[in-house]
């Protein structure tokens, strides 16, 4: 497997591919809580990534550490076509729904 991202509060590292993707694709990196780009998580598994949760159990209660983003190696280049196009489809849909009044 090879880790695209991994995904936590305030910090993430990607794979500078992954990163030019979504850097490029002009979607708003912290919507989501101080996680960057967390939102795409989604797309991500539609085109053929795996995420992994990491938390850290406390007795009745849990930490969250982050998630890691993977794909097993022989979905590296099938994952690098579709998500740009998954992206490019959503991005098309926002502008046709417009912007909220």
């Amino acid at each position: 497997m090879r880790q695209l991202a991994f995904i936590t509060v305030g910090q993430a590292e990607y794979d500078p591919r992954l990163k030019g993707i979504l850097d490029e694709s002009g979607i708003d990196p912290e919507e989501f809580e101080s996680l960057e780009y967390f939102s795409m998580i989604p797309f991500m598994i539609l085109a053929g990534a795996s995420v992994d949760t990491r938390v850290e159990s406390h007795g009745d209660h849990f930490h969250f550490q982050g998630v890691v983003v993977q794909v097993a190696d022989d979905m590296e280049e099938p994952f690098f076509d579709a998500f740009p196009q998954l992206l490019q489809q959503l991005m098309e849909q926002e502008d046709e729904q417009g912007e909220p009044e």
